[in-house]
């Protein structure tokens, strides 16, 4: 029998030896077949060695691919006068180097773990597995499981799924304000989490509340509520871990997006805006395309109901806030006159992107003429004329938009200060006797909220301002 049993054994790991080998020269036709798992393994390793050291290399060869994809695009448009195509073409290829620079090595991570998938199995494995034994103690505890019961586990679920769907329609609602809220929001709900776990006063509280509709005679209470203190912190516990994960994954991302070299700011929103330019060229060629091809079947206008109307408002839009703010205040120099005429610059690119917003939004007859103005617009960027880009503003108008900003910027300030008013005074009696400190993040986070979709640079003064104040420290 255990001469049986030894060669099985042997017959199996035989067959997966050839299997290993076979899907190697399946993979690897042009490399000599190994013989042995242990040369395998070496030329594995071999193999994903030569990958890592390449990825410098790769990271080059990705943002020249890039960038002349880009610029190939640039040489589709029909209205860009020959004479004027170079320049155009030098220019582009520049600001998408320029632009995803800093980016350039999460490009090329991505695509060495789609070439190499194998790579990030071992790592994934170890990750996952050291995730469980950390998160075992806190997840699953046999003493409380075997008191609240199967119906308790099943409990549990359903108020993980509750929180996980409510937070997913909070974080959609949030990202129309802003790209940044949402993450702001996930380290602001684990840290109200944190301290609901650790003052936990609120369990006691819960207690009391179903004891007491359990002893009222016209009341039916489900063995489960009894233990409902219980399965609200397991449930907690569940979704703070995976939020835990998601900041996690979320922070690798923001850190390989900025591991690359470090361009000058107003380098990178310049060659952003011109990017942009490049864009709404291709775009309104594209729409005029479409406008002047037969109706479709379903007796909508083609332009009214193109993919190619909607991205142009939104970038004639991203123009107007770019050109009007970061792009200005990029290219400050400290000297009142220059940074005037910069900021006159800003305003009057800003109103021309905002007067082609309405024929975008409407096309007609003025679609040639507005692909045209694109492209000039982007020879112009291209050739260092971005005087030519600008419309003028009337006085007027100017205080209008000044009043508007002021106003906005005072009402956002006005709203961060009460909700740190309410937390730190509390005039109204709104927080009991004692501080809540979950209600206290709570309501800064609502504050911070609101306070960004009023003003959305609110985010840059107060990173500049932190940087003021930890230069002060920093000399103390």
């Amino acid at each position: 029998m255990q001469e049986e049993d030894g060669e099985r054994e042997q017959s199996l790991k035989e067959m997966i030896r050839g299997d290993l080998i076979d899907l190697w020269r399946i993979n690897h036709p042009d490399s000599p077949p190994p013989e042995t798992v242990r040369e395998l393994l070496s030329f594995w390793f071999h193999e994903k060695k030569e990958a890592v050291r390449g990825l410098p290399k790769a990271r080059a060869e990705r943002l020249q691919q890039g960038a002349n994809l880009h610029a190939q695009r640039i040489c589709e448009l029909r209205s860009l006068e020959p004479e004027d195509a170079k320049t155009t073409v030098e220019a582009i290829r520049a600001a998408h180097w320029t632009e995803n620079a800093r980016a350039s090595w999460s490009l090329v991570l991505t695509d060495l773990i789609g070439d190499h998938p194998s790579l990030v199995l071992p790592v994934g494995f170890v990750c996952m597995l050291a995730s469980v034994i950390f998160t075992a103690p806190y997840m699953f505890r046999q003493a409380d499981l075997d008191i609240i019961g199967g119906d308790g586990v099943l409990a549990i679920f359903a108020v993980l799924i509750l929180l996980l769907l409510v937070n997913g329609v909070i974080l959609s609602i949030l990202r129309r304000v802003s790209p940044k809220i949402p993450q702001f929001w996930r380290l602001t709900v684990v840290t109200v989490g944190v301290l609901f776990l650790v003052d936990q006063r609120w369990r006691a509280g819960l207690r009391e509340q179903v004891l007491r509709q359990a002893q009222h005679p016209s009341q039916k209470v489900h063995k489960v509520l009894m233990h409902a203190d219980l399965i609200a912190t397991y449930a907690l516990r569940w979704f703070l871990i995976c939020l835990v994960i998601v900041l996690i994954f979320s922070a690798v991302g923001s850190v390989l997006n900025r591991i690359g070299p470090k361009q000058p700011a107003r380098a990178v929103i310049t060659s952003r805006m011109m990017l942009e330019l490049s864009n709404l060229a291709l775009w309104s060629q594209a729409a005029l395309d479409s406008a002047s091809a037969a109706p479709s079947s379903d007796g909508l206008r083609p332009y009214v109901a193109s993919a190619e109307r909607i991205d142009m408002i939104r970038s004639l839009d991203r123009i107007a806030r770019m050109a009007e703010g970061r792009w200005k205040r990029s290219l400050r120099v400290g000297d009142p006159s220059a940074d005037s005429a910069v900021a006159a610059l800003g305003e009057g690119i800003a109103a021309s992107a905002r007067k082609w917003k309405a024929v975008a939004a409407k096309g007609g007859s003025q679609l040639v003429e507005m692909n045209e103005s694109f492209t000039q617009a982007l020879v112009d960027a291209a050739k260092g004329d971005w005087e030519l880009l600008a419309s003028t503003v009337s006085g007027r108008e100017l205080l209008r938009r000044r009043m508007l900003r002021a106003l906005r910027r005072l009402l956002a300030l006005m709203v961060m200060l009460s909700s740190a008013l309410v937390v730190l005074i509390d005039p109204f009696g709104l927080m009991g006797k004692g501080s809540n400190p979950a209600l206290d993040s709570l309501l800064l986070t609502f504050g911070a909220i609101l306070t960004i979709s009023i003003d959305p640079t609110v985010v840059e003064r107060l990173g500049n301002a932190s940087k003021i104040a930890s230069t002060f420290s920093a000399k103390k």
